[in-house]
């Protein structure tokens, strides 16, 4: 399951001190000692496995930097699954929790976007800095004809407090763009949306980059879910010149990696995690001799040349041997980092002595920060300036990593 997909229509929850479901009371795990806190909101009990390895990369970042000035420093991990699986009323119930310790000066997560909807403002009113590792819904930030509501009902205090380092949704479509003519020199692409707006929104993002670096798309259909025939659009692709094919899709009930078997020989096969993150993805283009990739919103520093990269990775096996890498795990690493580093300025702005929550915020929009998956800072909604995605290729029936791709939008 992607964790950034879908932000349903946010309903009113009412905020209570012991939520229930099904009539069982979600108990919180008791606040740790420290003068600050550092929490996370995470479903680490559910089948995210990331979550839990993202849990103990945040655990790192604070274990080695245990003081902000005279003050100590701790974690206070925070799970928002119930049965196995995410849950909006868990997520409320642990943010207030937090916002009800006034040691708790900043928090990394949410992972999911449908739990980030209800979140934000919750968070919000108590000026609480929420820097999310994963989650990639649009409408989180930025409004667009899709969105459910508009980003200004998440922040009912007029700030925002809401920050992300993945790349939202549309930047896929960007990074894409750039490596389909910078690394494949293929100029001429035909796009296959079968991801109703979702994709209508990349497909867009990747037409404007693609004409930006000289190429075109060359002719798009949108079909219903559940497709397995593309033949007849492959080939007047093929007729108008596309060596690719972008496809948008790749949900449990979508067959569109099935294209992939009936692409021509010369063509290559473009996707985004939609696919990539589908098990059986690979299976359903079996047969054919494409060469297939995929952009994920997340940055795999394990081939990582980078000493910064390499040092803090030999220290996460190291500290947690039988934990594996996951996705996000090291970008909740660089959340950790960034809600330290703004305590840090915002303890040194307040004369050594112990900053609120606000002044944490303001220092979590001017920051500026090298971590160990990209440099960071954020624009006026909260959202990253220069994201990366990885590039992933499907080599012996398996994904494998090849490179991150700058994401970040053309300032000209």
């Amino acid at each position: 399951m992607n964790p950034r997909k879908l932000l349903p229509l946010l309903v009113a929850i009412s905020i209570c001190a012991g939520c229930q479901e099904g009539g069982a009371t979600h108990s919180i795990p008791a606040a740790p000692a420290g003068q600050i806190l550092i929490g996370s909101d995470l479903p680490s009990a559910g089948f995210y496995e990331a979550a839990v390895s993202a849990q103990n990369a945040i655990r790192l970042a604070i274990a080695r930097h245990p003081t902000v000035g005279r003050f100590k420093l701790a974690y206070w991990p925070l799970d928002d699954s119930v049965a196995e699986n995410p849950n909006q009323e868990k997520g409320i119930q642990n943010v207030s929790q937090m916002i009800d310790d006034a040691r708790v000066l900043g928090m990394v997560g949410p992972f999911n976007s449908f739990i980030a909807g209800v979140e934000i403002p919750v968070a919000n009113q108590s000026d609480l800095a929420m820097v999310s590792p994963s989650t990639t819904n649009t409408c989180l930030t930025r409004l667009t004809p899709d969105c459910a509501s508009q980003p200004d009902t998440l922040r009912p205090s007029g700030r925002i407090n809401f920050f992300r380092i993945a790349g939202e949704d549309a930047v896929q479509g960007t990074a894409m763009a750039r490596y389909v003519v910078r690394s494949l020199n293929v100029k001429q692409v035909a796009v296959i949306n079968e991801w109703g707006s979702d994709g209508d929104l990349i497909a867009a993002s990747f037409a404007k980059e693609l004409a930006l670096e000289g190429g075109e798309v060359v002719l798009r259909e949108d079909f219903d879910s559940g497709t397995a025939d593309f033949t007849t659009f492959l080939a007047a692709a093929h007729a108008k010149g596309a060596r690719a094919i972008y496809a948008l899709g790749g949900a449990d009930n979508e067959k569109i990696c099935v294209a992939a078997s009936q692409v021509p020989a010369d063509t290559v096969f473009l996707g985004t995690d939609g696919f990539a993150d589908n098990p059986a993805c690979i299976s359903q283009a079996t047969g054919g001799s494409a060469q297939i990739f995929a952009t994920k919103p997340d940055v795999d520093i394990t081939g990582s040349n980078d000493p910064a990269a390499v040092e803090v990775l030999r220290a996460f096996h190291k500290a947690y041997p039988n934990s594996t890498v996951s996705e996000y795990t090291f970008a909740s690493y660089d959340c950790a980092q960034i809600l330290i580093a703004a305590i840090e300025q915002a303890v040194a702005a307040n004369n050594g002595s112990l900053p609120n929550r606000r002044q944490v915020l303001d220092a979590v929009a001017r920051i500026q920060l090298t971590g160990v998956t990209g440099t960071y800072s954020f624009d006026q909604n909260g959202d990253a300036i220069s994201p990366l995605m990885s590039m992933y290729q499907v080599v012996n029936d398996k994904w494998v990593h090849l490179e991150g791709i700058d994401a970040s939008l053309r300032t000209s």
